[in-house]
């Protein structure tokens, strides 16, 4: 099971999803099947998470299911077709011992695995005090992109999405399109500049390392450049922080970096 995609998105909702979430969740997936080395998580429950799931597996989007329980059961036990299908092409994860039965104090709990493992959140319909408010509001602590499709006032299915958007807790989610572009996974021209950065611009030691990375991959994280670098966190938030001042790097939503 590979957890290391490049881009990484949370789409999550309530269990008793109407037409409307079904649809915007399956228009969602279809866009992101364009977009390159890209994993999509939920929690193998039936409604949003469930259509999630299903949607990547019809778009052969890697997809993993983060469990409430162990390995040794799936549930809901409906999903187990749906599981055994997943393990081809993404997966089933947990962080509970092998013979641990569902229990309804566990699934919050793997609400932090959802919104920590992930790039966005993506909360498609949901109560005021549903699940999915928890891992939204934990997404926002761990510093995490969080979005929310608006619906009516006066809808139960949309309460909880209407409040993070009204709390500014998440971005209005408005179409896949603008999604994609909000998170600059759209297509781009890429233009070689290393040479010309190497001939105009004076960098020390910190910086150079920095840069090479970057040249070499697009769209990194604090973590990966702290164990590429071999360089302190804070190192390099200060010398991210000088390079951006320089023109030399951007950031880009989900806490990457990429050279300008």
């Amino acid at each position: 099971m590979e957890l290391n995609a490049k881009r990484t998105v949370a789409i999550v909702g309530t269990r008793n999803n109407s037409n409307y979430g079904k649809k915007i969740t399956e228009e969602l997936v279809a866009r992101l099947k364009d977009i390159d080395d890209l994993l999509i998580v939920s929690g193998l429950a039936f409604g949003i998470d469930a259509i999630a799931h299903n949607a990547s597996l019809s778009h052969q989007i890697p997809t993993v299911g983060v469990l409430g329980h162990g390995l040794g059961s799936i549930y809901p036990y409906q999903h187990k077709n749906m599981a055994e299908k997943m393990m081809e092409n993404g997966g089933i994860l947990s962080e509970l011992f092998h013979d641990v039965a569902p229990d309804r104090y566990n699934f919050p709990k793997r609400n932090r695995i959802v919104a920590g493992m992930t790039d966005v959140t993506i909360v498609i319909e949901t109560g005021k005090k549903g699940g999915s408010v928890i891992t939204a509001n934990l997404a926002n602590d761990y510093n995490r992109d969080v979005f929310a499709v608006p619906g009516r006032t006066m809808d139960a299915h949309s309460e909880g999405c209407n409040w993070l958007i009204a709390q500014k807790r998440a971005e209005l989610y408005f179409s896949p399109e603008e999604f994609v572009d909000f998170m600059d996974w759209g297509e781009k021209t890429k233009t070689k500049k290393a040479s010309q950065r190497s001939l105009f611009q004076d960098f020390d030691e910190n910086e150079s390392i920095l840069v090479k990375i970057l040249e070499e991959k697009e769209g990194i994280s604090i973590d990966e450049l702290v164990e590429m670098s071999k360089m302190s966190q804070g190192r390099i938030a200060s010398v991210l922080l000088n390079l951006e001042l320089k023109g030399i790097v951007e950031s880009l939503p989900g806490k990457r970096y990429m050279l300008s």
